[in-house]
């Protein structure tokens, strides 16, 4: 009974894994592209936006989560019902998108000050390509509650190759700098949006169905705890290049955002694992089956995938630096180590987070948002290089990721009562 739904779920992964870490190589190969045609402290200048767009479209990641369990718990009508919910989003999304724009704009002198970038135009473009990305959101959680994951493999691609041959045009070509990264973001993720609709045309052109009178107190409810897991996982991942950028020179700055391109990728190699666990799990719970063997397939790919990223960087880090970005990258790599060290501790943590959500399981997050307050403490104390930075990301990610241990191993235990 079992060997079916395991079957599909490694299908599910290999599908997945190979659509979208394909999309990943060529988010690479954008930031080779921006690496080998700005100097540093723009190479720099360019991340620390790209991370600040991350954190500003993190509330819409918690769709995936909500979304996702919701649109897996509907046996009838799901077209229509998914029609209802989609045309809502939408909605909501526009009104969001006109909010992070009005807020940036606003906010865009503090931010250029804080940033120590050259024009607030940055910030604009920026925001639009911020906005794109929230419409982006929503319909790959769709496909991914559908369980549509070939679809939502060919958009993701899709996307990523158009950022690659955006910035040829506008960066290598036309020679537009920061600038023309920003505007290559806006026109991939505007072109993923329009193929993602016309992938769910089938949905767009089904007629509205009614929800139930408690469906979206149930996704309010969910989106609480979704909320601040992501958010503090984008923050994990994300806040440490901006703090660089801040306190450390511009030099340092381009030297930290290049190891952390490269160090990401013990995070992300594996993180598309987790887009067939969720509603795999979240099925399962449901319906009353048994869902560990899904924790342990994908908490081993993970544990081996960024286990060779690390030992790869361990060994040859220095060399793919200076063959990927040039020599004078080259001082990047004994920070590329530590950041590989972290962000794939935060990867194995990333599955059991993902796993307690789908079971509505939250104490997880007591370990996770203390690793934050550790992370952010600890940087606002010791901040004389961006090396030390990076010293107190691998900590507070090993924080994270011994917590998340031991609150998975207690709740693995018959418990009296039924876990918040």
């Amino acid at each position: 009974m079992r060997s079916l739904p395991l079957k599909n779920f490694i299908w599910n992964n290999a599908v997945v894994f190979i659509l979208l870490n394909s999309a990943g190589a060529l988010n690479y190969i954008f930031q080779i592209i921006l690496g080998r045609s700005l100097s540093p402290d723009h190479y720099g200048s360019f991340n620390s936006l790209l991370a600040i767009s991350s954190l500003i479209t993190t509330p819409m990641t918690i769709l995936h989560l909500v979304f996702s369990r919701f649109i897996a718990g509907i046996t009838e009508y799901k077209l229509e019902q998914v029609k209802t919910l989609l045309t809502k989003s939408f909605k909501a999304i526009l009104a969001i998108a006109f909010c992070i724009v009005l807020v940036g704009l606003l906010s865009a002198q503090w931010l250029k000050d804080f940033l120590h970038i050259e024009s607030t135009l940055l910030i604009f473009f920026m925001l639009i390509a911020a906005s794109f990305s929230t419409f982006q959101q929503v319909l790959l959680t769709v496909c991914e509650g559908m369980q549509r994951f070939f679809s939502l493999g060919i958009i993701a691609g899709g996307g990523s190759l158009a950022r690659v041959l955006f910035v040829l045009l506008f960066v290598v070509i036309l020679k537009w700098g920061i600038e023309g990264g920003l505007l290559a973001l806006s026109f991939a993720t505007s072109s993923a949006v329009a193929y993602a609709i016309w992938q769910l045309q089938d949905v767009f052109r089904s007629h509205s169905g009614e929800l139930s009178s408690n469906s979206f107190l149930e996704m309010a409810r969910f989106s609480i705890p979704s909320f601040l897991m992501i958010t503090m996982v984008s923050i994990m991942s994300n806040i440490d290049i901006i703090l660089v950028r801040h306190y450390c020179p511009p030099d340092q700055a381009g030297y930290y955002a290049t190891a952390t391109i490269l160090g990401r990728i013990a995070f992300f190699l594996p993180s598309s694992l987790l887009i067939v666990l969720f509603p795999s799990v979240a099925k399962a719970t449901a319906s009353g089956s048994k869902d560990t063997h899904y924790l342990w397939v994908s908490l081993g790919l993970t544990s081996i995938l960024s286990g060779v990223v690390f030992l790869v960087f361990l060994i040859v880090g220095q060399s793919i630096i200076n063959l990927v970005y040039g020599d004078q990258y080259s001082s990047a790599a004994p920070m590329l180590i530590i950041v590989a060290a972290a962000m794939g501790l935060l990867a194995i943590s990333h599955v059991i987070f993902s796993y307690n959500m789908a079971r509505s399981e939250f104490s997880f997050l007591w370990f996770l948002f203390s690793g934050v307050i550790l992370m952010l403490s600890l940087v606002f104390w010791y901040h004389d290089s961006a090396k030390m930075i990076a010293w107190v990301l691998l900590l507070s990610t090993a924080t994270i990721f011994l917590g998340t241990i031991l609150n998975r191993v207690y709740l693995s235990f018959p418990q009296s009562n039924p876990p918040n």
